[in-house]
């Protein structure tokens, strides 16, 4: 039992290295995979709305814009 003790003393410091090595790790990669899901999001946001503004006629592009600036004539 007395040579079981300094053998647990010297294995602690690695054995606590090492668990923080883990939970830093960890972390690292779920952050990774968070920001791999965010940025794969954003592009298939960004992949609908060219495809919409794409679709859409520019006749009714240029109407709407027209409408919001009044029916053209000076009072």
């Amino acid at each position: 039992m007395d040579s079981l003790m300094p053998i647990v003393l010297a294995l602690a410091p690695s054995i606590g290295i090492g668990y923080l090595f883990y939970r830093v790790m960890r972390a690292l990669l779920e952050g990774d995979r968070a920001e791999r899901l965010a940025h794969s999001q954003w592009l298939a946001e960004q992949s609908r709305d060219s495809k919409e503004s794409v679709s859409s006629p520019p006749s009714a592009q240029t109407g709407a814009t027209r409408a919001s600036k009044g029916d053209g004539q000076n009072r």
